[in-house]
């Protein structure tokens, strides 16, 4: 398995021509990916396989591979969802948590939605099951898309602007989980990230969408830093680029995007004077943060700064200091009127399946 940053820069063709034979093998490979892909998808439209929960099931996802920012949209459309009478259920995969204890999505998602019910079973419909018998109204679906198993009266895909059609090859000559015609199964489409590409590119992705899924919703929004906590959550201050204006930090992650959190702190007027970057969904010890913290490049530094899915794995870590550790909190921030028309076709869908 080739690691992550080599493999983007091989698919990308940044490589260079050395790298031209492996994109070959990676082709072959692809097709027999597609093949598999294809068949499992085409068995789904003619229905078969597919359990409907008894409660409305509203479905984030994306169609490639990587982070586009599931886990803050998941925590928005609880918090949209969230009413007095409505029990919610969050049903994930549990991606890279460890027997025994959570991942660093669902702690995230239990610290930012305490009132929603986090259940992780990679098998959706089991876990659906699971939530209606503790008393779920509303299943929202983390990184669904693909999960087609379970039915959804409502299903959201992500794009990322930085990264939206995954070089146009699905794993693992490109980062496409399935072909990008997929799309055309999609509810509504949500570009994030916005804020992180330019106009020009930003129309493009638009004009793709619409040849791909032509009549789809189309919405965008950015990755707003929201806060800055510390790692066990405490807030620091409601107002990051004050807080950050003319720091020197040591900004460190385990990303799939770690180039987009570590733009997110420039912007907020910091300077990075040393950085680290450990692999997606990274479990941390308490020597590796000690080793950070002791590092001959942290001696000027006046922060060490990470993100707040970062934070909460560091947050109960014996026998370190965490006072000069804070976090940047994300939330999703929707352009113009974009965030109310997510709301009105969440309300309808929901009208919708109570209605069947």
């Amino acid at each position: 398995m080739l690691p992550s940053s080599l493999h983007r820069k091989i698919i990308s063709g940044e490589a260079g021509l050395w790298a031209t034979p492996l994109r070959i093998l990676l082709r072959i490979a692809a097709a027999a990916y597609f093949v598999g892909v294809n068949s499992r998808n085409k068995k789904f439209d003619r229905g078969e396989g597919i359990t409907r929960a008894k409660v409305p099931v509203i479905s984030v996802g994306n169609i490639t591979v990587g982070g586009t920012g599931k886990t803050p949209m998941v925590i928005d459309l609880v918090q949209r969802l969230e009413r007095p009478e409505q029990e919610i259920a969050v049903i994930a995969r549990g991606y890279k948590a460890q027997k025994g204890r959570p991942g660093d999505e669902e702690l995230l998602i239990r610290r930012r939605a305490p009132g929603a019910t986090y259940i992780a079973n990679p098998n959706r419909a089991q876990g659906a099951a699971e939530a209606i018998r503790t008393g779920a109204d509303v299943i929202v679906l983390d990184d669904g898309f693909q999960h087609r198993a379970l039915a959804r009266d409502l299903d959201i895909v992500l794009i990322d602007a930085t990264s939206p059609f995954g070089f146009d090859y699905v794993l693992p000559r490109g980062l496409l989980r399935e072909p990008v015609q997929g799309l055309q199964r999609a509810d509504v489409i949500i570009v994030t990230r916005c804020d992180s590409a330019t106009q020009e590119v930003l129309a493009d992705i638009h004009a793709r969408l619409t040849e791909l899924a032509d009549g789809c919703p189309v919405l965008s929004c950015s990755h707003k830093p929201s806060a800055i906590s510390q790692a066990d959550g405490t807030t620091l201050s409601n107002k990051p680029r004050a807080f950050l204006q003319g720091k020197k930090v040591f900004a460190f992650s385990g990303l799939a995007s770690p180039h987009a959190f570590e733009q997110t702190i420039t912007s907020l007027g910091a300077t990075i004077i040393a950085s680290r970057r450990y692999p997606d969904h990274h479990s941390y010890t308490a020597g590796e943060i000690r080793s950070l913290i002791n590092d001959e490049n942290s001696r000027d530094v006046d922060l060490f700064v990470t993100s707040e899915k970062d934070a909460v794995k560091i947050a109960n870590l014996k026998g370190i200091d965490l006072d000069r550790i804070v976090a940047v909190n994300v939330s999703i921030d929707f352009t113009d009127e974009d965030g109310t028309m997510l709301g009105e076709l969440l309300d309808r869908a929901l009208r919708q399946s109570m209605q069947q």
